[in-house]
């Protein structure tokens, strides 16, 4: 069972993290649906509020309250959030609150022991939050059945509704595991990871999708990563459950995202450098660094907790 301190910790990183993830994808979906498609920007940019204003319910909490490791993992903003969202801006003329992105950026470390009323403030930010991601799903699948049946069309793949509603559904599987306050098992990381994996495949190919065909480089290194991915994820489906194979798969797959981290930084350094083009809004490519980030930090806990179960 979690301590008071660990469940306190655990959910401020999921709430930074998710809640972000979430807002970006509602602006992705206003960015990207025609105007006569106004009930569903409308319906977007009511979910991105909401989760707009949870997040303030922990702006208290983010300064001196997380570890160093956390911070510099990248899970909440990265070194080119600030100047993707700038430009996403630009592009789109539309009003993003850097503010908060800049405040993320000059975060300081500290070590919270959080109060029974601090714990309780976190519970109902929880609750909240598991109503939210709830919300975001079926907005999600009704935004991919009216792309799929034609009832409306936006410029951007359907897949990527898929792609929300799966991460959202880890989101909601670590509002639940919170809420009572357990550890995890084996049986809970394996399937983390491997969902995650799929998270991770996704991101290669919307890459793969989204780049000009001109940059064939790009191209064939993400379609690599998609093989890659597809490979190991037919690996995780055939494991049999051991801690030996465990550990190795969680290895295997730091070791791929490390360098699917590699390669999407390389993306965002040539966009901001003008030598690459995307048929996506710019901060959608920090997005996705993020969840790479996230990904990464998750596997490199699983084998901290290894270590310390010797």
């Amino acid at each position: 069972m979690l301590t008071d301190k660990e469940f306190f910790l655990q959910s401020l990183v999921g709430n930074l993290y998710y809640l972000r993830t979430l807002r970006e994808y509602a602006a992705r979906i206003g960015l990207s649906l025609p105007s006569i498609y106004q009930e569903y920007y409308n319906k977007g940019k009511v979910l991105a509020l909401r989760a707009e204003k949870l997040d303030k319910q922990l702006e208290k909490y983010k300064n001196k309250s997380l570890p160093k490791y956390v911070i510099e993992s990248g899970i909440i903003v990265t070194p080119y959030t600030l100047e993707l969202e700038k430009l996403t801006e630009k592009l789109f003329g539309i009003n993003i609150d850097t503010s908060v992105t800049e405040e993320e950026l000059n975060l300081i470390p500290g070590d919270l022991n959080p109060t029974e009323e601090q714990v309780n403030d976190m519970k109902n930010i929880n609750e909240e939050a598991y109503t939210l991601v709830n919300d975001y799903i079926d907005f999600a699948n009704e935004i991919h059945d009216k792309i799929e049946n034609q009832e409306i069309f936006a410029f951007y793949y359907n897949t990527i509704n898929l792609y929300l509603i799966e991460e959202a559904k880890l989101y909601i599987s670590s509002l639940e595991r919170l809420k009572e306050k357990a550890t995890v098992n084996p049986s809970y990381v394996i399937d983390n990871q491997y969902f995650g994996t799929l998270g991770m495949q996704a991101i290669a190919t919307f890459i793969r999708g989204e780049i000009d065909p001109i940059n064939k480089d790009i191209f064939d290194e993400a379609n690599n990563f998609v093989i890659e991915y597809r490979n190991i994820l037919k690996e995780y489906e055939d494991m049999i459950m051991t801690p030996e194979n465990q550990k190795n798969m969680t290895i295997n797959s730091l070791e791929i995202a490390k360098r699917l981290k590699t390669f999407v930084e390389k993306c965002i350094q040539k966009l901001l450098k003008k030598e690459i083009y995307f048929i996506s809004p710019p901060i959608t490519k920090d997005n996705e660094l993020t969840a790479v980030n996230f990904f990464i930090f998750g596997l490199n806990q699983v084998l901290e907790a290894s270590k310390l179960n010797k």
